[in-house]
């Protein structure tokens, strides 16, 4: 019996119109729905979008759910700003007390920690957190100018004489840490030193202002530091002015408010009339420095998600 064997040639042809009916399929194996038109390109842009977010918001679970203990701190240390801003600083207390517990070795919380002893009268407390700060980091400048302000606020003008000038040692330009070593010198009663340091933040500010006047324009607190320097040296006329200037940079900045009012009265003073009733200006606490704010990860998904949602609804165009 003859058996039929195709030719080669025709092995080749079915074995090719196989594999082509694989790779491009053959009308009617696809519905019609599932074909590649405008719109469900779009549908099909809009979903991969979508998937995408999704993959986002699991991808990256540290940052959107904060279990990281930095992250954690952070969202107390932003709370403790809201309430020290409000100026409910037992609150704000309790926020940066739990920014530490969550991360021991975040040498801003602990700075913030201790700002926030200052403001409710336990300055002691605010030493020991400043030294925490410290430990962590020591090279944080402001931790060394506020560890300073606390013991000087002690009466310990020595050791706060020495927290200033480690602030001096990482800025030689810190007009305020200078000022404030000035003001301890003085209430340890070395009051020539004093006044020596005081002509030395009147120089260095004036130095900054030519350097780099378009900073100087904006910086509300040189030009504070530089008015309670000519205050100290009793130039209250120049110091008056200074204030001045720092009030047009920043008109509730409360120190300038207090100095102006100071200076005010001594130059009514000077000139034989009574100084008129300083207003009572209520007490602000200490700068805690603020922490940026930004919008949350999930709150950008989810109006991405409702956007999409939108686009989905939106009738194709014809």
């Amino acid at each position: 019996m003859n058996v039929y064997t195709p030719s080669a040639a025709v092995k080749a042809r079915v074995v090719s119109y196989t594999f082509a009916t694989l790779i491009i399929p053959q009308t009617k194996i696809i519905p019609a729905y599932m074909h590649n038109t405008a719109r469900s390109s779009r549908v099909n842009a809009v979903l991969a979008l979508a998937a995408i977010s999704i993959l986002v918001a699991f991808l990256i679970p540290v940052q959107v759910m904060g279990d990281s203990p930095s992250e954690i701190a952070s969202t107390f240390i932003q709370k403790g700003d809201d309430l020290t801003l409000r100026k409910e600083y037992h609150d704000a207390l309790e926020a940066y007390e739990s920014a530490v517990a969550s991360d021991p070795y975040n040498s801003n919380a602990w700075n913030k920690l201790g700002v926030a002893h200052m403001n409710t009268g336990r300055y002691q407390d605010a030493v020991e957190a400043f030294e925490r700060s410290l430990a962590v980091d020591p090279y944080n400048q402001k931790a060394w100018n506020n560890k300073g302000d606390a013991l000087a606020a002690l009466g310990e003008y020595e050791d706060a004489i020495l927290a200033y000038e480690q602030a001096l040692r990482l800025n030689s330009n810190d007009h305020y840490a200078l000022l404030r070593k000035g003001i301890s010198l003085q209430q340890a009663g070395f009051s020539a030193e004093a006044m020596l340091v005081y002509q030395e933040v009147v120089s260095l500010a004036e130095k900054e202002v030519r350097k780099h006047p378009d900073y100087a324009r904006f910086d509300g607190e040189l030009w504070t530091n530089k008015g309670e320097a000519f205050y100290r040296l009793g130039r209250y006329e120049e110091a008056l002015e200074a204030y001045t200037t720092a009030l047009t940079i920043n008109p509730k900045y409360d120190r300038a408010i207090q100095g102006k009012i100071h200076a005010e009265e001594e130059i009514l003073r000077a000139r034989g009339a009574p100084p008129t009733p300083s207003p009572v200006i209520e007490e602000k606490g200490v700068d805690i420095g603020l922490t940026n704010l930004s919008m949350s990860l999930p709150v950008l998904l989810g109006a991405l998600v409702i956007a999409l949602f939108f686009l989905r609804l939106r009738p194709p165009c014809h």
